[in-house]
């Protein structure tokens, strides 16, 4: 059945008030409810039964037993917000605006409404009478998300819709106070003096480098090594600057650039090196530095999908000369929408990289550089505000589900990521290896478990970079045939975690 349903506010008081003589199947409905992952109650009914139940529950019952009781009941809901668009042409509106309002907050989470108001019943088609919700049968649903990002966004909802309306009645929506006040909080939890909020992780990557050119760091021409299992983001940012990715092999237990492979495209054309933290595990930044130390390179971090990673206790974003974050929506710390940030020491870059992210502007109508647009939204900035504050709690989330994988799963064809069961690793991904990756995705599909490959098509093997048709690197093609990501997240329940580990033991 549908495990999403609402109550009305007839259903909320018979149970809160033990109604048995107006319905009697109440105890029965409430058990049943009990058992669903989540139940919803509008705002806009609140007071309503709040108002009722204090009123009518006074006859029989002290105040402070009638606030137990309203407290323990709300802990058994999930709350909704009511829109604040109201369609006053909407016949349920006309009709009753009560049930309209409920009718909205239902609609926000594809619930149904469970209620005993018959003109309720025949108005709406969200509502359920009693007796139907209870003849349906008690079914958890079988499918496995990989990732639900309604349900990560609902668990902050009514701290996310709070910092929106902040932003909507502050009157100011590009670089105002809240971008200023998410780079400053995200600087001091990386570990840096500066963060520049940018528009997406590619732009944090092409900017910096950018940024270096315009320093007399780079030029066009140098080598930029970077590992050659990557996302393209990190190779486009390179080419994008006129600059030469190198593509170096990684290691095949952390799939990140291997520093001894690093040491072999070292020349004079070398000037950089761009790590990237793949599937949320740091690349091992101290041997890394001290190799660029020994050669005077740049290290451009590409943390897209390390927030919060450390080793020797400092932050991915803090290692490197800068670091490139993205905050696109499926991040551990990701907004609603595209987003993303530059990490630095070095205060001169900073001051280049806004400056080229805003027209290449330091001074209104002044150009310093011929620039982009890119900069983050003061909503976007608001939002993600909310889920840093909540970050270091899903990352341990994060770590518990890998350990449940690492511990559970026993088969001899998957092959588990390397982990030290320490901080270096915050599990953006999950991902195993299998050299018959297809069969084993399409027999999960099949028991309802939802994987994703990361990333199926190797960038040399990209048509957008048809010059590299002759390369030939091995140990990344064959990543790139075997990888498979696993349901990864915050919210996935033990479960779902067991049900995913007995299945890929019974692989065969």
């Amino acid at each position: 059945m549908e495990n999403k349903f609402l109550i009305d506010v007839n259903i909320a008081l018979d149970i809160l008030l033990d109604r048995l003589d107006t319905s009697p199947r109440i105890y029965e409905l409430f058990q049943k409810l009990k058992a669903l992952p989540t139940i919803y109650l509008s705002t806009s009914q609140l007071h309503t039964i709040a108002f009722i139940f204090f009123k009518e529950g006074r006859k029989s019952r002290p105040l402070h037993i009638l606030q137990e009781e309203w407290q323990l009941f709300l802990k058994f809901f999930t709350l909704i917000k009511t829109p604040a668009y109201l369609d006053v042409n909407d016949p349920l509106f006309q009709r009753d605006t009560e049930d309209y309002l409920i009718e909205a907050s239902a609609k926000i989470v594809g619930a149904k409404i469970i209620t005993r108001d018959t003109a309720f019943l025949r108005a709406s088609e969200y509502a359920v009478s009693i007796d139907d919700f209870l003849s349906l049968p008690v079914q958890e649903e079988k499918n496995i998300a990989f990732l639900d990002l309604k349900a990560i966004n609902e668990a902050h909802a009514s701290e996310l819709e709070r910092a929106f309306d902040g932003v909507l009645h502050s009157g100011w929506y590009i670089q105002g106070q809240q971008v200023k006040a998410f780079e400053s909080e995200f600087a001091a939890y990386c570990g840096t003096p500066f963060c520049i909020g940018v528009a997406n992780g590619l732009d944090a990557l092409t900017l910096t480098l950018r940024a270096w050119k315009e320093m007399g760091r780079l030029k066009e021409g140098d080598k930029i090594l970077v590992p050659a299992n990557t996302y393209i983001a990190s190779i486009l940012a390179i080419t994008e600057n006129r600059l030469i990715p190198v593509l170096v092999e990684p290691d095949p237990a952390t799939f990140n650039i291997s520093p001894s492979e690093i040491l072999k495209f070292l020349d004079s054309k070398t000037k950089a090196i761009l790590p990237v933290h793949l599937y949320g595990q740091m690349a091992d930044m101290p041997a890394i530095k001290e190799i660029a130390e020994k050669n005077d390179l740049l290290v451009l971090e590409d943390a897209a999908q390390a927030h919060g990673a450390i080793i020797g206790g400092k932050k991915a974003g803090s290692w490197g000369d800068a670091a490139g974050f993205s905050f696109y929506p499926g991040k551990n710390l990701g907004a609603l929408g595209d987003a993303g940030a530059v990490t630095t020491h070095d205060e001169e870059l900073a001051l280049t990289i806004r400056a080229l992210g805003n027209y290449g502007s330091h001074i209104k109508y002044e150009n310093l550089y011929q620039g982009v647009n890119s900069r983050l939204d003061e909503i976007q900035a608001a939002l993600l505000r909310v889920k840093l504050f909540h970050l270091d709690k899903d990352i341990e989330k994060r770590q518990a589900v890998a350990r449940q994988y690492m511990e559970g799963i026993n088969h001899p064809e998957i092959l588990l990521p390397a982990w030290k069961e320490d901080a270096s690793h915050v599990f953006h991904l999950f991902v195993l290896r299998c050299q018959r990756r297809d069969a084993l995705q399409a027999y999960l599909a099949e028991k309802g478990i939802q994987t994703l490959i990361h990333y199926p098509v190797a960038p040399h093997k990209q048509k957008a970079y048809g010059a590299w048709k002759g390369i030939r690197l091995p140990l990344t093609e064959q990543i790139h045939r075997e990888v498979l990501s696993l349901p990864m997240g915050s919210i996935i329940c033990k479960i779902d975690v067991f049900e995913v580990i007995k299945v890929l033991n019974e692989f065969n």
